[in-house]
């Protein structure tokens, strides 16, 4: 199997690679003009420095004239000292016809060969040990009496060059730089729009269909943001209806629970109730509660998949009817797995037969494993069941009931959970009134779906194109 490593995301985006590209072409026109500027600077102190030396030893050859055919050895000295002045030049010197030294700047060389003979003519320079030898004939009446020689010293252009480079490296690195940030950041901004309509792409393949697009920037761009809000505000809508749909179906399969057995007729409505005053009475905000409400009226989902003789047999049950009629948390779980916005109710359904210590069902969970809202479900279910008639026996009475609650307290249920029904309970809706209301409103089970899914219950989050 070939292996491929695998990229940082950031690597693969359009910003990077238009980035990088920009980058290396402002790199490699930085370096292309730095050399080139620097070999044009550094050839021009060269050029000056021959100038100056091709300048300096005409003078001395033209100078020298008079005093050489006047044999006068002290004015010759005097023009070849004078020469020293000048920073640059390391030695002077007056040859005569042979080559020979007749004054030098350096007396251990006067009357030695400097040239050898019949060299006595202007050449090209001669550059050897950073030195620049300039040769000018010393012509008289058109006649080649002599030689003027200056030996110019290369180490200041060198000096001069190396600092040039250093200042050239680091200008360089400088403009690199700002030039590097300025085209990201160019890229950036020129590139965001296509960044945050990537992202709401993304959010939409997550299932956020409230994200909208501020159409703003280019004439492209606001187009694309009108194209894309449209699309998302189609696909909002139909997957509301979708939603819609399918919660009426599940509603309708519990219903048809209910209506399977007359005994539990106006249960799962009354659990939601009981549920609701719980949670508000535990000061949980609406949106924690919505979908403990909507738990409530499925949690009992699953017993479709129950045996009706069992779920209505008078008598007690025996251990395998029990196991039987225990899937029905799993039941419904299945049931609703496929529903993505009803995967909170879904996790509250499954515990809502779970036991505060741990003796419960479909899976011995117990304490803080069970969710809160489970917790809740599970003592309004019990209160709920204990106060209605059953096949195996007769509602019990108020104070019964809430006997056994306040017995199971630490046992089946939170003691917290218990503490809130106890406080909750004395402002519960009359039984006879409540079964009235609920028999009313949650006919069709579209009740809580209008409640909960309401527009103005939705936070549409907007991303911003700048």
């Amino acid at each position: 199997m070939a292996l491929r490593l695998k990229k940082s995301a950031f690597f693969k985006t359009i910003k990077f690679k238009l980035s990088a590209l920009f980058c290396l072409l402002t790199i490699a026109l930085s370096i292309l003009a730095s050399v080139t500027f620097y070999d044009h600077k550094k050839d021009f102190l060269f050029n000056q420095l021959k100038e100056n030396a091709g300048t300096l030893s005409k003078n001395l050859a033209i100078n020298a004239g008079a005093a050489l055919l006047a044999s006068d050895e002290m004015l010759l000295s005097v023009l070849v000292f004078t020469e020293l002045k000048n920073p640059d030049v390391l030695s002077a010197a007056i040859l005569d016809h042979e080559g020979k030294a007749l004054i030098h700047s350096d007396i251990k060389k006067i009357g030695d060969a400097v040239l050898p003979g019949n060299t006595v003519q202007e050449r090209p320079d001669i550059p050897e040990e950073n030195q620049l030898k300039e040769i000018k004939p010393i012509v008289v009446n058109g006649k080649k009496i002599g030689t003027a020689l200056l030996t110019m010293d290369f180490s200041p252009v060198f000096e001069k060059a190396y600092k040039l480079k250093i200042n050239l490296f680091t200008a360089t690195l400088m403009f690199i730089g700002l030039g590097c940030y300025l085209i990201i950041h160019i890229i950036g901004n020129m590139l965001e729009p296509l960044g945050v309509l990537s992202q709401a792409a993304v959010r939409i393949g997550h299932g956020d269909l409230s994200v909208r697009i501020h159409e703003s920037g280019g004439e492209e761009i606001r187009k694309l943001g009108n194209v894309f809000n449209q699309m998302a505000e189609d696909l909002d809508h139909a997957n509301q209806s979708a939603e819609e749909g399918y919660l009426q179906s599940v509603m309708a399969l519990s219903a048809a629970v209910e209506a399977s057995d007359p005994y539990t007729r106006g249960h799962c409505d009354r659990v939601a109730y009981y549920s609701e005053q719980i949670a508000l009475k535990m000061g949980m905000d609406k949106a924690s509660v919505k979908p403990l409400v909507l738990a409530g009226q499925l949690h009992d989902l699953g017993k479709i998949g129950v045996d009706k003789e069992i779920l209505c047999k008078p008598g007690r049950l025996n251990s395998d009817e029990f196991d039987h009629i225990a899937r029905h948390p799993m039941i419904a779980w299945q049931i609703l797995e496929p529903v993505r916005f009803l995967a909170k109710e879904r996790d509250i359904i499954i515990v809502h037969h779970e036991r505060f210590d741990g003796k419960g069902y479909p899976n011995g969970l117990n304490g803080n494993q069970i969710c809160r809202e489970g917790k809740i479900l599970a003592v309004a279910d019990c209160y709920d069941a204990m106060t209605s008639n059953r096949p195996y026996r007769r509602y019990m009475d108020e104070n019964k009931a809430l006997g056994i609650i306040k017995e199971e307290k630490g046992k089946q249920f939170d003691p917290d959970i218990v503490d809130a029904f106890l406080e909750a309970h004395p402002f519960f809706e009359n039984r006879e009134s409540l079964d009235t209301r609920l028999e009313i409103s949650s006919r069709g089970r579209v009740w809580l779906y209008d409640e909960t899914f309401s527009e103005t219950s939705q936070n549409k989050k907007i991303a911003v194109l700048h």
